[in-house]
């Protein structure tokens, strides 16, 4: 086994540096998912993402689910919107209190519509 000795200062020095570029690279990562969320989809790309029919995402957009841009004919959605939904929506099976159990029924029976908020 090599072994490389370097003094206390230069070894601090390395670290630091280590740790500016690692805080560069969350700084990347955060900038490019902001992006990313910003990003609009089409019909395809967000039947893709939900796993739903062409009806179903017509539902959704009918009944107020998910929010969407209409350009001529093309329906344009926000991928931030279409993640939002899926969180709103998600049915958690281990799920124990009595209100988050009452929501899920409501949302499978689908009594229940979480209008998203206006941002």
């Amino acid at each position: 086994m090599d072994m490389i000795m370097i003094e206390k200062s230069d070894f601090d020095k390395l670290v630091g540096r280590i740790e500016e570029i690692a805080e560069h690279i969350r700084k990347s990562e955060n900038k490019r998912l902001s992006v990313d969320a910003e990003r609009w989809i089409s019909n395809r790309e967000a039947m893709d993402i939900l796993g739903v029919s062409p009806r179903t995402l017509q539902r959704y957009r009918d009944s107020g689910c998910i929010p969407f841009s209409k350009i001529g004919r093309n329906c344009r959605y926000r991928l931030s919107d279409i993640e939002r939904a899926l969180e709103m929506y998600m049915i958690d099976g281990t799920a124990a209190k009595p209100d988050v159990l009452h929501r899920q029924y409501l949302i499978r029976t689908r009594k229940m519509y979480i209008r998203p908020e206006k941002t």
